[in-house]
């Protein structure tokens, strides 16, 4: 692979010239030099240093995406995951930004990354906010959450309404005639978007006078750690007749537990997700859900994260993206 110097000595021109071709700044470079240079960087494979084009453009294209977990954890296993980090960096390279992903519990990782990575902008989605308060970098760049519920000086937000989802759910199964039901979370109750999901469901079940009872809280999406917890609730004579789950994905987790269990679904047990992703219409039966637009969603965050990095003088942002049910088989009315 040949350097920027050796394209340079083998057109015979400067690298300062070939530096104009590689950025498209043609207008004093003659057309015989630049389909030379331009058929040299393909011969010899050259690959221009998007490092060293940061600095000398003095500015960089890069954006730090920062998701929550572990450092041996590989949370692109989450469908959700997979969709929303996917729509980012599809919606990054639309605008000319290099998407760079650290996935991290430890703020120490994050403050290094953004120091050293010369960033121009950062995407935080769904840490906690015991991480976040310790991060005093992100007040020095651009930065937009998602699913993230702390005021971070200087920083801007695309939310979505988690406890009208939330609402949503509960209002649909106390609807349905289901009077017994319980809550399936992702992180709780370290995740504010499960707490206010739960809030919402509570609340909207509250003028029914039905309670969610913390026994009838599962913590994770992990229904394995917590299979003994599971099998009590669902063993027990007054068991729930519904599930509000936080994930599709811990949805269709709990639908196969059920299964093992020697419940049916809907017959037995009703299940609504979060999120409609593909997978609601993959298993069996077809997966309730309130309904997200990651794809929209991403879009919304880029977009709000450029015009901050284009113009550094713009106040805080944030807006607010609605939810809706989409009904489909596993949830059965009751009387």
């Amino acid at each position: 692979m040949s350097s920027l110097k050796e394209i340079a000595a083998a057109a015979g021109v400067s690298m300062t010239t070939v530096s104009n071709v590689i950025n498209g700044n043609l207008k004093r470079v003659s057309r015989d030099k630049v389909q030379l240079i331009q058929d040299l960087i393909r011969e010899r494979g050259y690959v221009p240093n998007q490092a060293a084009r940061n600095l000398a453009q003095r500015g960089s294209r890069f954006v730090a995406i920062i998701g929550q977990g572990s450092d041996d954890e590989n949370i692109f296993l989450n469908p959700y995951n997979a969709a929303y980090f996917g729509a980012l960096v599809k919606h990054l390279y639309k605008r000319d930004y290099v998407p760079l992903v650290r996935v991290t519990n430890d703020y120490r990782t994050i403050e290094r990354d953004i120091r050293g990575w010369n960033v121009a902008g950062v995407l935080i989605t769904g840490s906690f906010i015991r991480n976040l308060q310790k991060i005093t970098t992100l007040s020095q760049v651009p930065t937009v959450l998602t699913d993230c519920y702390f005021d971070l000086p200087g920083a801007s937000h695309v939310d979505l309404d988690d406890e009208t989802g939330g609402r949503i759910a509960g209002e649909y199964l106390a609807g349905m005639g289901h009077r017994r039901i319980g809550f399936v979370a992702n992180a709780y109750p370290d995740s504010d978007v499960d707490l206010r999901r739960l809030k919402g469901l509570r609340e909207s079940l509250a003028p029914y006078g039905i309670q969610v009872p913390e026994a009838w809280v599962i913590p994770s999406w992990d229904l394995e750690a917590h299979r003994d917890r599971l099998a009590a609730v669902l063993g027990a004579p007054e068991r729930p007749t519904a599930f509000f789950c936080s994930a599709d994905f811990s949805a269709a987790g709990l639908i196969r537990v059920a299964v093992e269990f020697g419940l049916r679904v809907p017959e037995d047990l009703s299940v609504v997700g979060f999120d409609n992703l593909p997978l609601c219409s993959l298993i069996s039966p077809r997966l309730t859900t309130v309904a997200q637009d990651a794809d929209i969603k991403a879009e919304r965050t880029v977009d709000m994260l450029v015009r901050h990095i284009e113009d550094r003088t713009l106040p805080p942002e944030r807006t607010m993206l609605g939810v809706r049910l989409v009904e489909r088989d596993s949830v059965k009315r009751l009387g």
